[in-house]
């Protein structure tokens, strides 16, 4: 009867289904890699993601992987379809989207198919127990020798400050019109309770505390798609979870932690010597570290990678000993990052830094790092470097090489133009994926100018192009000051503006490695 009841809301609420850098398989390998674990090669591997949408997340990771195998399932019969006729008008055949209840997949595949990485990114946190234990269950018996598994979901203690507004919420929806996951009422309510914060000044520093940091959240609610908030904050269920008690659920359906997709803590991070010691002798394992950490940080969401228990002994988890597999991997920032240069400037990283920034989009080999940065913490210098970009330093499988769009050279990847025409020629509510998972910039205008970096085009071609429609269709380029439409009427000005677009769509394909030789 739940399961009714959580596919009719995704039916009614669909997401707008998207990519997740996190879920990347070429990364997901790495961090198996780091870790010890010789996972599958992600160019040769059969792939399941759980809770798949319409499949956004893995629609471009198929493209990008030709020679693997993809399936998605999903409850929503609604988003299934919508992710079918999507890949059919693409043309992907190595990817197949099901209609599906999570608790039949061991019986429908175990035996036919063992999958090499498994992804469940929201979804643990908001289905009932017995799925859950489906959802692990799945890992357990699906899961091929070496193979790893990415599960996120809301976590304890950083929910528990924003509990009260789920609560108050679906209290209000249940007062206005019975209905537990009525949006709107919820909504109102949280609305309600900004305007009353308007006017209500507390006496005690507590409740001054407790007022904003609950302004804070209704903001950042109220900034959220209304199909994410009926899911997060309405859904029948959303249970968070310790980080300990994930864990434990993981070890009694026999499976292992390898570690966190974003997270990573290091006791020697901490500010001085003592506090450091103090924490090493109180938390001296590494499931209680992790969870220690989350204490300090009041950490509200995680995304764990984990694998069969059988490949415990395997899996390495202090620095040092990960300096030997990080020599495999590549290094690379995932966007342009000034804050690392400023940081490193006049120390002895800075040289790093700068060869990090001055090769983006490419990669750094571990013997380039070397060459920039002799040291031998380069496995705590990348934690920390990620630590300082808010994760913008991530570790790749394969390099990847910087290439400018040059006619006659270069061009936009063959196997990306079906994937682009058909988001230009159908509105969807799938996001497009660049080859590394990050979400491409896609609106119609973006895709139809993308589309022209053929190869046969220079950029003052697409200038004219873009130019010449805009008079054409009698249309005026607008910018945005001041939260306001602000329409450029003088020629140079708008002549900039085209200028400025090109240059724009020309990065973000340079940048997301969706260039290719020819």
């Amino acid at each position: 009867m739940i399961n009714k009841d959580i596919k009719s809301t995704y039916d009614e609420h669909t997401y707008d289904s998207y990519s997740y850098g996190q879920t990347w398989i070429d990364y997901l390998y790495a961090v198996a890699r780091l870790h010890g674990l010789a996972a599958s090669d992600p160019y040769s591997s059969n792939i399941l993601e759980i809770g798949c949408a319409m499949g956004g997340n893995i629609i471009g990771q198929a493209i990008n992987h030709p020679n693997s195998n993809f399936i998605g399932i999903d409850l929503s019969s609604e988003q299934i379809a919508i992710g079918k006729r999507a890949i059919d008008g693409i043309g992907c055949t190595n990817i197949k989207l099901i209609e599906m209840d999570i608790c039949n997949l061991v019986s429908e595949f175990k035996g036919k198919i063992e999958f090499d990485y498994i992804i469940c990114h929201g979804i643990y946190s908001w289905v009932p127990d017995f799925v859950r234990s489906a959802i692990l269950d799945s890992c357990k018996e699906l899961l091929s020798k070496n193979g790893v598994a990415f599960i996120s979901y809301n976590c304890y203690p950083g929910w528990k400050y924003v509990e009260p507004l789920r609560d108050f919420m679906r209290f209000s929806a249940v007062k206005s019109s019975g209905n537990v996951a009525d949006l709107e009422p919820g909504l109102n309510a949280i609305k309600f309770q900004k305007a009353f914060y308007a006017k209500y000044m507390p006496n005690e520093s507590s409740a001054t505390h407790i007022k904003n940091l609950n302004l804070e959240y209704i903001n950042h609610i109220q900034s959220y798609p209304k199909s994410y908030v009926a899911h997060e904050y309405m859904e029948i269920c959303n249970q968070p979870f310790y980080f300990l008690d994930f864990v434990a659920d993981a070890n009694d359906h026999g499976l292992c932690y390898i570690a966190d997709a974003t997270y990573h803590f290091d006791p020697s991070f901490l500010p001085d010597g003592a506090i450091s010691q103090y924490f090493k002798l109180s938390f001296d394992d590494y499931i209680s570290a992790n969870q220690a950490y989350d204490f300090l940080y009041s950490i509200r969401f995680r995304s764990s990678i984990i694998t069969k228990a059988q490949n415990q002994n395997t899996l390495i988890t202090s620095d040092e000993h990960k300096a030997e597999f990080i020599k495999d991997l590549h290094f690379k920032l995932t966007k342009p990052t000034p804050q690392l240069i400023n940081s490193a400037k006049n120390t002895y990283i800075e040289p790093l830094a700068k060869a990090l920034n001055d090769l983006f989009p490419a990669t750094l080999s571990y013997d380039d790092v070397k060459a920039v940065y002799p040291k031998d913490d380069i496995v705590f210098r990348y934690y920390d470097i990620r630590t300082v970009t808010n994760n913008a330093l991530t570790i790749t499988y394969k390099p990847c090489k910087k290439l400018l769009y040059i006619p006659g050279k270069t061009r936009l990847k063959s196997a990306y133009v079906p994937y682009l025409k058909y988001f230009l020629e159908n509105d969807c509510a799938i996001g497009v994926a660049t080859p590394l998972n990050d979400r491409l910039n896609a609106d119609k205008h973006t895709l139809e100018l993308a589309l022209m970096f053929d190869g046969n085009h220079t950029t003052k071609d697409i200038y004219n192009h873009i130019k010449a429609k805009f008079e054409q269709e009698k249309l005026i380029p607008t910018i945005q000051k001041d939260g306001k439409n602000i329409p450029l009427q003088s020629p140079k000005e708008q002549s900039q503006y085209f200028k400025d677009a090109v240059e724009t769509i020309k990065l973000s394909l340079i940048n997301g490695l969706m260039l290719e030789e020819y």
